[in-house]
């Protein structure tokens, strides 16, 4: 486990042709991407190419002055693996867009602000149930690198700020979702490879053949210890369970939100799983039901009423469909 992957910066200035050549071809990538299915294809006149150069330029220079600025910049594994979860899950969106009638740049629009609510409302989530941590020195909740990020507070931050941003990209806010659910699934195991590369959401001491003994640095948050590797658990579960039943069900769920609240209902027996192997390390206990960890308590609550609703909402046309 590499908490921290490479060290980027100081550049000089001999490097800047070579940060704009990487987010060229990642413009020029998009553009044809989306431009392929267009009656003659990608053509580039005089106007495509400016727009590339220049949506390539800017965040070049951006980045330039940023790294230089704040340099060197530690590129860490759990945010890789956060941008990576992120890449893959806009890709399937890409892939899926079609069956709820999105384009290419609505697809990129809603992606990245779902991205931004998430990060923003995941954390604020994590340091809201873990608020004596932070109380002594409160820039540490800037520290994303560290890990710490609340599943449903970052589920909550996306849908608040989709919900503000979808009428303006003249999009559906229920089909943002619906279309969003198989990535949503796939970003989230890729982001649990992030939490076992960082070495936190650790389980409990255990002796199994495949109990992780996390290595120990000065900024260590995972235990000396041999434990449960609960964030392979829940890449497994997600990969294994979750997306596979989310995509079977896909024809039967016809109405608005109806597949996000399948992929709801399903995570959440991951979750509730995965939270046995927690208990006592990572897993907080609740209160009011000890018996049961505070993730528990939302996994349960969030799969009664999620599936509550997608049967209330599709049994009547599946009894109309058969008769």
């Amino acid at each position: 486990m590499h908490p921290t992957l490479i060290e980027v910066g100081p550049w000089q200035a001999i490097h800047v042709p070579l940060i704009f050549l990487f987010f060229l071809a990642i413009v020029a990538l998009w553009t044809w991407l989306e431009r392929r299915g267009e009656e003659g294809g990608l053509r580039l006149t005089a106007l495509v190419i400016g727009e590339i150069l220049l949506q390539a330029a800017v965040p070049a220079v951006i980045t330039y002055f940023i790294v230089n600025r704040i340099g060197p910049l530690m590129v860490r594994s759990y945010g890789v693996m956060m941008l990576l979860a992120f890449a893959a899950g806009l890709a399937w969106m890409y892939r899926d867009r079609d069956r709820y009638r999105f384009t290419g740049p609505q697809v990129l629009q809603v992606g990245l602000i779902g991205f931004a609510g998430g990060i923003v409302g995941g954390r604020l989530g994590f340091v809201l149930l873990n608020l004596s941590d932070y109380s002594g020195d409160p820039a540490s909740v800037f520290d994303l690198w560290r890990g710490g990020m609340s599943w449903h507070g970052g589920l909550a931050g996306s849908l608040l700020v989709l919900a503000i941003a979808s009428p303006l990209i003249g999009v559906s806010f229920a089909r943002v979702f619906d279309l969003g659910a198989p990535g949503i699934a796939i970003g989230y195991a890729i982001a649990r490879i992030g939490c076992f590369v960082n070495g936190c959401c650790y389980g409990h001491r255990c002796d199994l053949p495949w109990a992780v003994t996390f290595p120990q640095s000065g900024t260590a948050t995972s235990p000396a210890f041999p434990s449960h590797p609960t964030q392979l658990y829940s890449v497994i579960g997600t990969l294994a369970f979750t997306l596979p039943l989310l995509l079977w069900m896909t024809p039967w769920l016809r109405k608005p939100f109806d597949r996000l609240l399948a992929f709801l209902a399903l995570y959440s027996v991951v979750r509730y799983v995965v939270e046995i192997f927690r208990r006592g390390a990572t897993g907080e206990v609740w209160e009011p039901l000890p018996v049961l960890t505070m993730a528990q308590a939302a996994s349960v609550a969030i799969f009664v009423i999620a599936a509550a609703i997608v049967i209330a909402r599709e049994w009547p046309f599946r009894r109309e469909e058969r008769s």
